[in-house]
């Protein structure tokens, strides 16, 4: 995708992925960037970024909490002030299971209330012959690494019938809800087809899905995401056969799937920013497939940035390039775009 602007603004590509998520005390944004986080400004620019790459592996892997926070093996990362920050925990344990029942409830109940953030994960990449799950406390600037006892499944998570209903962007424990001082980020959504910007790997979390799970919730729901801004296909040509079947596929061999060069107009802010990439003339579809999202702020966070987010989902599968056997995308522009203001 060529560089598209108009007067005020442009369509740059990002250095992360889903979820993107905003803090809407600073009016920041994040998004996951490998085993790190990518921080953009209220303007679109960049103020951290870093893939953690030297890490055996972090909670990003799931990234269940909609914190500006990454937990890894022996410390923690901050992302949420200028400067990205680490803090090794000051204890580990439990990790092999090794304090009685008794003695466990004390100590979790005693960190849980002298706790600035309590914080629950997944078991990702921990010893799964444990069967516990990281907590973690923060008390007066010290981080806590707490397992939980062997096979307590009390958080929302893991689908107990123990458990309260499930929120998606924060793990909760039976009884003793997730703390999230203010920290919480929230989720930007694609009004036009109510897609959240959560995670996009396997299922999107999108209006239809909440309605089907009705256990899950999710708070931004209850925000309005109406928005006059849009992306319009203004006209497509045929470039070249992208399915055609053989002689035994019907319709397929007599109607077939077609890749086209699609003219695009995205309206933001009243201004036209225009684009052309490809999309899917499927045989048995109406329309033209070309999988362009725009998520924005809700209504009552509009004036606090004036950046938005368009996805380019399409993927169409690649080709084996023989010499460095790297599978090289049939659609080559795929993937994530911010549409901010021209510096």
């Amino acid at each position: 995708m060529e560089k598209p602007q108009s007067k005020n603004y442009e369509i740059l590509p990002v250095t992360g992925s889903f979820p993107i998520l905003f803090d809407s005390i600073s009016n920041e944004y994040y998004l996951s960037n490998n085993q790190g986080l990518t921080k953009y400004n209220h303007l679109g620019n960049v103020i951290i970024s870093d893939d953690l790459a030297k890490e055996k592996y972090t909670s990003v892997f799931d990234f269940v909490n909609f914190i500006p926070y990454v937990f890894a093996e022996k410390g923690v990362y901050d992302f949420s002030g200028k400067k990205l920050v680490y803090t090794e925990f000051s204890q580990i344990l439990n990790s092999k299971n090794e304090i009685k029942d008794s003695d466990f409830k004390i100590l979790f109940e005693k960190y849980y209330k002298d706790a600035e953030m309590a914080v629950y994960d997944t078991n990702r990449n921990f010893d799964y012959l444990a069967e516990n799950y990281p907590m973690y406390f923060k008390i007066k600037n010290n981080w806590i690494l707490l397992f939980s006892q062997k096979g307590d499944y009390r958080f929302t998570h893991s689908g107990s019938n123990d458990a309260e209903n499930d929120t998606i962007g924060q793990i909760d424990f039976l009884n003793f809800p997730a703390k999230f001082a203010g920290k919480r980020l929230i989720v930007l959504k694609n009004q036009k087809n109510g897609i959240y910007s959560t995670k996009q790997i396997g299922e999107k979390i999108d209006d239809d899905y909440l309605k089907m799970y009705s256990t899950q919730l999710l708070k931004e729901q209850k925000f309005n995401y109406q928005s006059s801004n849009s992306i319009e296909l203004l006209s497509r040509k045929k470039d070249e056969y992208y399915f055609t079947g053989s002689y035994f596929d019907l319709p397929e061999w007599f109607s077939p799937s077609f890749i086209n060069t699609a003219y695009y107009q995205v309206t933001y802010n009243n201004e036209n920013l225009f684009f052309k990439e490809k999309a899917i003339k499927y045989f048995k579809d109406s329309k033209c497939k070309n999988d362009l999202y725009l998520y924005e702020l809700p209504k009552h966070l509009r004036t606090k940035s004036k950046v938005a987010f368009l996805d380019y989902a399409i993927n169409i599968g690649g080709y084996r390039n023989d010499s460095t056997d790297i599978v090289e995308p049939i659609i080559k522009n795929g993937g994530l775009y911010i549409l901010k203001p021209k510096n």
